[in-house]
């Protein structure tokens, strides 16, 4: 069954998906793949990723179609945080942002920014993120997720004043998912650096800076 984008991030989406169809134009490590070329499993994942991303084949589920067994989880966990999780949808985009800036994967900040503004971010703040800066002028909660999300990305841990802080503010479940999504979108970030998939040309502020 196909599921259908809240409306306040169809058009997004839509752009996002007809822009994706420059990267079948590029070479990535993988070879692009197409329905066409798979079956059985990896055909049933195909058909899965047509109809549930954003991004079709292209993106981390090119590389994730090499795999149907392992990525079929990564799949429902995908699925989790778009429509199940109770994290507030503007705090999902920005630790997505944070973990694509922190990996330095251009394609996850090229998809998720337009998401994270339609979702309510502030321009002003995703420029000082794109930049590697911690944002001046954050509401509290994202502040909140700025600090937690960096410092488990950069130091592979988080310190107590950080914990207490995030606990307060969330509660454990929100924690713990807060935890699992920069985990899935460091595991997405890391098959698209590992895959060498690049940009089609352009600028702009959906554009990393190049390091």
């Amino acid at each position: 069954m196909q599921m259908r984008l809240p409306p306040r991030i169809v058009l997004p989406a839509l752009l996002l998906l007809a822009s994706a169809t420059c990267f079948s134009q590029l070479s990535p490590r993988m070879p692009q793949l197409k329905l066409e070329d798979t079956t059985g499993e990896q055909r049933a994942l195909a058909e899965r990723m047509l109809k549930q991303t954003r991004s079709g084949l292209t993106g981390p589920f090119n590389a994730m179609l090499r795999s149907p067994e392992m990525s079929q989880p990564l799949m429902d966990l995908y699925l989790y945080f778009r429509y199940k999780t109770a994290l507030p949808r503007p705090l999902i985009e920005l630790a997505i942002l944070i973990t694509g800036r922190e990996w330095s994967a251009p394609f996850e900040w090229y998809m998720h920014y337009p998401i994270a503004r339609s979702e309510g971010l502030s321009a002003a703040v995703l420029a000082e993120l794109r930049e590697g800066r911690r944002p001046a002028t954050m509401k509290a909660d994202e502040g909140i997720v700025y600090d937690f999300s960096t410092e488990l990305l950069r130091t592979h841990r988080v310190g107590d004043v950080t914990y207490q802080k995030t606990l307060a503010h969330f509660g454990e479940k929100n924690l713990v998912d807060l935890t699992a999504l920069i985990s899935a979108y460091s595991t997405y970030a890391a098959l698209l650096n590992v895959n060498q998939l690049k940009l089609p040309p352009g600028e702009g502020p959906e554009y990393l800076p190049v390091k």
